[in-house]
């Protein structure tokens, strides 16, 4: 019988094997004290994405080599963590710093682990990286070197920086600036081909989930990573409107401006040209949906953020809804139990639909799966003006407009169906919200 074990067991057991299937030379209480930083660091507070469970998925397959950089890629968070892991602070203290414009490759980095590191990623003492230029890949694969330099030989562990360099995402083709540092590192024949194309193999495991036949399984992984870069979503019932809006809004235009492209790769045989085809050709779909499912959404907040100015201010989005879920064993009011039935459009999308009123596939850690007056609007007033709504929205929040004029290019009958709805849910303002659905109705 198959049987669970905690992550931190998980962690271990798999950097054991790894190194056994090596021939490392390493005694069991140095694979565990190694095994216990990864599962420490991947424990920090904010990671809902970049945690055990994605790190433990791509164990599950792969050689060791590729195994051990799985293990350690996401080891280091900076802009999550706030720094470094404490259980691998020491390491890395004597090669990375923090700086005003980012983190400086120190002296102590020229030390031979750490060279070659340095070497795969193409970079070199005093260079200054960000987290949007590979610190925290570099960083990790900083770790990972020092930890097993006694452990492993030069060119094994110049593999799994290899590795961890491919899980850099998003970037225009990659893979041939790789191959060639690779080979100036003294890779070559065989094993410089299987370490590149092990090394696109990691890379593009780590974004699968954009290739999902399930769009819903698609937002799920999305929806994580919004508290990750958002940290006001860290409180669930205090969060504000215009704070939701923020984090939506950044999520939107980064997928908007994703091009397929940029998430997998490919190099000589691995993939397949089929399987990176229908990769790509299924981020593409994916990308597209999720960017209108984050309009519809974004869409129905600007709604309820200048409803919410107009008649008091911002409020946590808890407060205007109602409860996402309930404190004690009662049933809790939510605003969409009080929005009326209306004639649904011509030219709704029953795809996008389905997935505002039925939800992503699960409940995120700060929001509900379902998105009930998302749902209402795109039912309500279609798929064309929902996407004009956006834009109007967009050109808004830009100008820094007027809450009542944004409004009032809106359709009337949804503005004063949210608002009558809101003032069943917050009684101290329901005089003034019955009042501005009057002027709309």
């Amino acid at each position: 019988m198959e049987e669970s074990r905690s992550p931190i067991h998980d962690i271990v057991n798999a950097l054991w094997r790894a190194l056994v299937a090596l021939g490392a030379p390493v005694a069991t209480a140095e694979v565990e004290r190694w095994g216990f930083t990864i599962h420490a660091a991947l424990s920090a507070f904010g990671r809902e994405f970049h945690n055990h469970d994605h790190v433990i998925g791509l164990v599950e397959e792969g050689d060791a080599l590729e195994v051990i950089a799985a293990l350690y890629h996401d080891a280091v968070y900076i802009q999550v963590d706030h720094g470094p892991p404490p259980a691998m602070a020491a390491q890395l203290a004597n090669v990375l710093a923090p700086g005003p414009d980012g983190w400086r490759i120190l002296p102590g980095a020229d030390a031979p682990a750490a060279r070659d590191v340095l070497a795969v990623f193409g970079r070199q003492v005093g260079d200054v990286v960000t987290p949007t230029t590979g610190l925290n890949e570099l960083a990790s694969a900083l770790v990972a070197a020092l930890q097993l330099e006694a452990a492993l030989g030069r060119e094994d562990r110049i593999a799994i920086a290899a590795c961890i360099e491919q899980t850099i995402p998003f970037r225009v083709d990659p893979v041939p600036e790789l191959h060639a540092r690779l080979a100036g590192l003294g890779l070559t024949g065989d094993v410089l081909s299987i370490a590149t194309r092990r090394a696109v193999r990691l890379g593009n495991r780590d974004v699968e989930n954009f290739a999902e036949n399930d769009a819903a399984r698609f937002l799920d992984n999305t929806w994580k990573l919004l508290p990750e870069s958002n940290p006001a979503l860290h409180a669930p019932m205090v969060y504000t409107v215009r704070d939701y809006r923020i984090a939506l809004h950044k999520m939107e235009s980064f997928l908007g401006w994703l091009p397929a492209d940029r998430v997998f790769h490919a190099w000589e045989d691995e993939p397949r040209p089929e399987l990176h085809a229908r990769r790509v050709a299924r981020a593409t779909g994916n990308l597209a949906l999720a960017v209108r499912y984050l309009r519809a959404k974004l869409y129905s907040i600007s709604l309820v953020e200048s409803i919410a100015a107009l008649t008091g201010g911002d409020v946590p989005l808890d407060y205007f809804m109602g409860g996402r879920k309930p404190v004690r064993p009662l049933p809790i009011r939510r605003l969409e139990q009080f929005l009326p039935t209306l004639p649904m459009a011509a030219d709704v999308d029953h795809a996008l639909h389905r997935l505002l009123a039925e939800g992503r596939a699960s409940e995120s850690s700060f929001d509900t799966g379902p998105s009930p007056l998302g749902a209402f609007l795109h039912a309500t007033c279609g798929e064309r003006q929902v996407m004009r709504g956006f834009e109007a929205a967009r050109a808004h929040w830009a100008a820094g407009g007027e809450p009542l004029a944004f409004l009032e290019a809106q359709p009337r009958v949804v503005i004063a169906a949210i608002a009558r709805a809101a003032a069943e849910i917050m009684p101290a303002r329901a005089a003034v919200l019955r009042t501005l659905a009057d002027r709309f109705a």
